[in-house]
């Protein structure tokens, strides 16, 4: 995912791009403080989900 902050272009206040999709916030400090954020829960370890019940197959 490529994320950016840049400046609004038509208001005052700083717009996140994440790939398409873009959030809009007052200040610069906010933007960057978003974005810390979501690239720490984006680099965090993300473990697969454990099957409590495994389905057992039996070949006859």
């Amino acid at each position: 995912m490529l994320i950016k902050i840049e400046k609004a272009s038509t208001s005052e206040g700083w717009n996140v791009w994440m790939d398409g999709w873009c959030v809009a916030f007052c200040s610069y400090a906010q933007a960057f403080a978003f974005v810390t954020r979501l690239e720490g829960r984006i680099n965090s370890p993300h473990p697969l989900p454990v099957s409590v019940g495994k389905l057992e197959l039996e070949l006859s």
